[in-house]
């Protein structure tokens, strides 16, 4: 929904998630909050002219405020506050990004996002992007190894197949460039371990070891409306075989954007935006375990 850094205290964002519009704030303590738009009083939209002060969120039109947990403590004109609240969504800090839970029925959380130490990393690179494409065509990309020789000029060797275990999904591989153009992470060909948490999170960790650098790259989806995501990346970078720690937090502090610009553009964008959905594809050998990914996909669907 947003990163760490854009969220400093006293700050107000309005973003897209689902079709619906979520405020997302920061106290002025610190505290993450994230609510659904509308001031129960007269319907005001609070990512418009909302703003904090101190622990609470105020209304742009009569000025009542709200705690963070969403209750009415204030009003405008002094008088006693109503029994009103806003609705208050689940939110959590990982990686220098911020994420929101939705589930369309209203449950509460059922998993937690799962986040390594950042021993030795510097502060990550964000980046954002909007696309025409769903959450579950974009995390199924990184199972279809048969597409990376083809759109990207690299081959896959799985080294560790993937493992499919409650909301997480891990495997281990190892980019080998092939003939023809190839990104510059392919030429190291680093093993890289990689994390899918639901269809929205997919963390990857590679050890470059012919530079002796480790790169961490999350790439997160949320659904805008239908038909159309926000990808947001956090690239961070570490070294930890340098001796000289001074100049590997240097290095951990710089690098991330000017490698986010090498990478180029990706050529999956344009396919995504022009592709369908086709539930019983015809798959040949070779393209990895898509249905076994589909099915296991299904859990984060309401009836």
């Amino acid at each position: 929904m947003a990163s760490s850094a854009e969220m400093r205290p006293g700050r107000v964002v309005n973003r897209r998630l689902a079709g619906e519009d979520v405020v997302v704030y920061r106290t002025q303590s610190g505290r993450l909050r994230a609510v659904r738009p509308y001031c129960p009083h007269l319907g005001a939209h609070l990512g418009h002219g909302g703003r904090v002060r101190g622990e609470n969120l105020v209304c742009p039109f009569h000025h009542f405020a709200f705690g963070p947990e969403g209750e009415c403590v204030q009003t405008g004109y002094g008088t006693t506050p109503p029994k009103a609240r806003l609705g208050v969504l689940e939110c959590r800090e990982a990686a220098g990004l911020v994420f929101v839970w939705r589930h369309a029925r209203g449950a509460p959380a059922s998993w937690e996002i799962e986040e390594p130490s950042a021993d030795g990393f510097g502060p990550p690179h964000c980046t954002v992007r909007t696309l025409r494409a769903h959450p579950q065509d974009y995390m199924e990309n990184g199972i279809d190894i048969g597409h990376f020789q083809p759109v990207h000029k690299f081959s896959v060797e799985v080294l560790d197949a993937p493992h499919f275990d409650g909301p997480r999904m891990t495997s281990t591989y190892r980019l080998r460039r092939v003939a023809g153009k190839a990104n510059v992470l392919s030429t190291m060909a680093p093993t890289t371990r990689a994390v899918m948490q639901g269809l929205g999170i997919l963390f990857t960790e590679a050890d470059l070891r012919t530079i002796g650098m480790q790169l961490r790259v999350w790439f997160c989806v949320a659904p805008l409306d239908p038909g159309r995501i926000e990808l947001r990346t956090a690239l961070s970078v570490r070294f930890p075989r340098l001796r000289h720690r001074g100049t590997a937090r240097i290095l951990a502090a710089t690098l991330p954007k000017p490698l986010v610009w090498a990478s180029g553009k990706n050529a999956d964008f344009p396919i995504w935006e022009n592709k369908i959905y086709l539930e019983h594809p015809r798959l040949a050998q070779g393209d990895g375990p898509i249905m076994k990914y589909r099915r296991w996909a299904r859990q984060f669907y309401s009836d």
